[in-house]
């Protein structure tokens, strides 16, 4: 049986630690810039509407509906104005939008006013809500619709210009 020899087993310490401080060969660069975040539209129609809530990021984010609370737009959108709930809150979703009582929020209707154009008959003014609260609106509507489809919000006070989802940030 063969001895190591206690020089070599000496220096085996020192070439392990030049080994980890060379490292692997690759060296370091500065912090690449990639851009804004990537807008996501709305392709694929769901079964039952999404509800869109904000968040921490100040990003719309999609919910699916509960089965038992009704199907139809409308009913989305009834839940869209009721605010998020406690599992929603608990998971850092908060709305843009007033929250409404149920009574109120059911005067809510959707229609559809051309092949690629639905309007969205709101029981509120709809004129001085921030943008982020009309995505809110209009994701949650166009959510069982094709992505070609725009909405048009209609309040108390005036019809807003129809628009696409955009689920991104407001700059």
């Amino acid at each position: 049986m063969t001895r190591m020899r206690r020089p070599a087993a000496a220096g085996l310490p020192a070439l392990l630690a030049c080994a980890v401080l060379a490292g692997c060969g690759i060296k370091p660069t500065g912090v690449v810039e990639s851009g804004a975040p990537a807008k996501v539209a709305v392709a694929a129609p769901a079964e039952r509407p999404l509800v869109y809530f904000v968040d921490p990021g100040d990003r719309l984010l999609a919910t699916p509906q509960a089965a038992h609370s009704g199907d139809g737009l409308e009913a989305g959108l009834i839940r869209l104005l009721a605010g998020p709930s406690e599992q929603d809150k608990a998971a850092g979703l908060r709305s843009a939008l007033p929250r409404l009582e149920f009574k109120a929020a059911s005067g809510t209707r959707v229609v559809a006013t051309a092949e690629d154009e639905i309007e969205v008959r709101l029981p509120f003014k709809v004129g001085g809500l921030p943008q982020l609260a009309r995505r809110q609106l209009v994701c949650t509507a166009l959510s069982t619709s094709a992505s070609q489809v725009r909405a048009a919000l209609r309040g108390t006070d005036t019809v807003l210009q129809a628009e696409s989802c955009d689920t991104g940030v407001v700059p």
